[in-house]
């Protein structure tokens, strides 16, 4: 029973920096210069967008200045921070 235990525990241990690589971490100004932005270009999508999704083509991501990994758009009277290359959102702004 402790080696089962043991295993499991070395299991979920090894299992943590995986789930930990998908956590984006979203620098402080990049959220307050995104957050200081005018809600232009508004776009109305359908579904439900959530982080970790990646924006449709039809939305249009902006530079966020001094910070080329991160691009914002907004959406359904939101702010959305995005990764540029993918458009994945990694953070919304209420």
């Amino acid at each position: 029973m402790k080696k089962l235990i043991a295993a499991a525990a070395l299991t979920a241990a090894l299992a943590v920096p995986a789930f930990a690589q998908d956590v984006v971490v979203v620098p402080d100004p990049v959220t307050t210069w995104v957050t200081e932005q005018p809600m232009d270009d508004d776009v109305t999508v359908e579904q439900k967008v959530v982080v970790g999704d990646s924006l449709p083509d039809k939305v249009v991501i902006k530079n966020v200045q001094d910070h080329d990994d991160y691009g914002y758009a907004v959406v359904n009277k939101k702010r959305y921070i995005v990764q540029p290359k993918t458009r994945k959102i990694v953070k919304i702004i209420e």
